[in-house]
């Protein structure tokens, strides 16, 4: 991820867009005050929108010192470390960012590389910072963060070294002991390398290194100056991983960094973790469709063959219902001679016999159909169970009956069989006794057939 680094180093700031592959200037400007800088960043932001921003200074509000401290338990050190504090810089608000120096020196004392920055230059920066939702990934001694690029650097000489680093318009003459730990720094004009001024400023250095360690560091002299680019210095700059005590933004404002830090980082984590659940979901999603579209046709075939199925129940029913009919129907299509008499004549003799007076009994009933003329021969043979009965009228209103329900019969012939003179039927009608009745019945003509 590409990052941005601020360098202020006096008047001049730089800043530079910093990745795997290198640094490079992106705007340049100058700032006198936090005011400017804050200016500046303003419109960097508008043209480069930075994501995550890292800050070195070298101004001349920033103080660096050193402090030796007795070897005690920690909280006695911030204490006596505070103290000092305000004995230097009365009630004067700063950000302190010390360092144990880790130097071989007396055993009861500590010494502790001291920076300190008016409170109001790092709280602005910060502000900036939360204002904008940049990342801020700290505020940084620039010349203390150059020293730390050479700490694999290991003096030959037995009296430490003195060694130039240089950035922009500036170097600094860098003092070291025996075992490259660094002891302190001078500023340089980038008109003073190679000059007399160069010389003076690494004595004085020397001087002061002396007094306060005891040490003799050596000048390396102006050959051994490094000739190094300043986006290759920059590169190494934004790849430093400075302990947390070495920032110069106050504890209060480094928690709400942290927590802007984590929400970022929260945010990364869910969008990263949404999409991982779209992409795993999205399947399920389409899969679960499928499903449904192939349960939905299954439905759909189910109720077309119910629908079949319901179809051939009717059709079976109805097929049973012709059935009785069809089995009747069989070897009936034609009426031999010597064939059984058919239903219709029982059909007929029903009628006809309802059709007779309800006292009259029917000893015998014949009948014959003629299929090619349409005919039927029907001939009764009865008596009254009462002389009281006058068959020759009961007779015809048994035809008019028949001809009133739709039977087409010719003229019928009645003979009657007289009692003899012994007979308890005395009277005339009572002796009309055994009758004969014989009549033909029409097949009834409708168009186009006959029923």
């Amino acid at each position: 991820m590409a990052r941005t680094t601020l360098i202020w180093d006096h008047q001049t700031v730089r800043i530079w867009r910093t990745s795997r592959s290198g640094a490079s200037l992106i705007q340049e400007g100058e700032a006198r005050d936090i005011s400017a800088l804050l200016a500046l960043l303003d419109s960097a932001q508008e043209t480069f929108q930075f994501g995550r921003l890292l800050v070195y200074l070298d101004i001349p509000a920033l103080d660096h010192h050193l402090e030796r401290v007795p070897k005690m338990a920690p909280k006695l050190q911030q204490q006596l470390l505070v103290q000092r504090k305000l004995k230097l810089y009365g009630d004067e608000e700063r950000s302190l960012a010390s360092i144990e120096m880790g130097l071989q020196g007396e055993a009861t004392h500590q010494f502790y590389f001291i920076s300190s920055l008016p409170h109001e230059i790092a709280s602005a920066i910060s502000g900036w910072a939360l204002r904008n939702g940049v990342l801020l990934d700290g505020v940084y001694s620039l010349p203390y963060a150059l020293t730390c690029i050479d700490d694999s650097l290991v003096a030959t000489d037995a009296q430490g070294v003195i060694h130039y680093r240089g950035l922009g318009d500036a170097g600094y003459l860098i003092a070291r002991d025996p075992a490259g730990i660094l002891l302190f720094f001078s500023r340089l004009s980038a008109q003073d390398l190679g000059t007399e001024q160069m010389d003076s400023s690494a004595r004085r250095l020397g001087l002061f290194v002396e007094q306060e360690f005891g040490a003799n560091p050596q000048f390396q002299g102006h050959d051994a100056i490094e000739n190094t680019d300043d986006a290759t210095t920059v590169s190494l700059l934004s790849k430093l991983k400075l302990v947390a005590s070495l920032d110069l933004v106050p504890h209060g404002l480094r928690t709400r960094q942290r927590i802007v830090k984590f929400r970022h980082r929260a945010f990364a984590c869910l969008c990263i973790t949404l999409i991982l659940g779209l992409y795993l979901t999205i399947p399920q999603i389409n899969k679960k469709q499928t499903l449904e579209l192939d349960l939905s046709e299954l439905n759909t075939l189910i109720q077309v063959e119910t629908l079949e199925i319901n179809q051939v129940r009717r059709n079976i029913l109805e097929n049973r219902q012709y059935e009785n009919v069809i089995q009747f129907s069989r070897g009936r299509e034609t009426l031999n001679d010597g064939a059984p008499v058919p239903a219709p004549l029982l059909i007929m003799l029903y009628a006809f016999s309802n059709a007779l007076p309800q006292s009259v009994e029917l000893d015998t009933y014949s009948g014959s159909i003629d299929t090619t003329e349409g005919l039927t021969t029907i001939e009764m043979v009865g008596r009254p169970l009462t002389a009281d009965l006058d068959l020759p009228v009961e007779i015809k209103v048994m035809f008019g009956r028949l001809e009133k329900q739709g039977w087409q019969f010719s003229e019928p012939t009645v003979a009657f069989e007289e009692a003899n003179s012994r007979s308890r039927f005395g009277d005339a009608r009572g002796r009309l006794r055994k009758f004969t009745i014989s009549f033909t019945v029409q097949a009834f003509t409708q168009p186009g057939g006959i029923s």
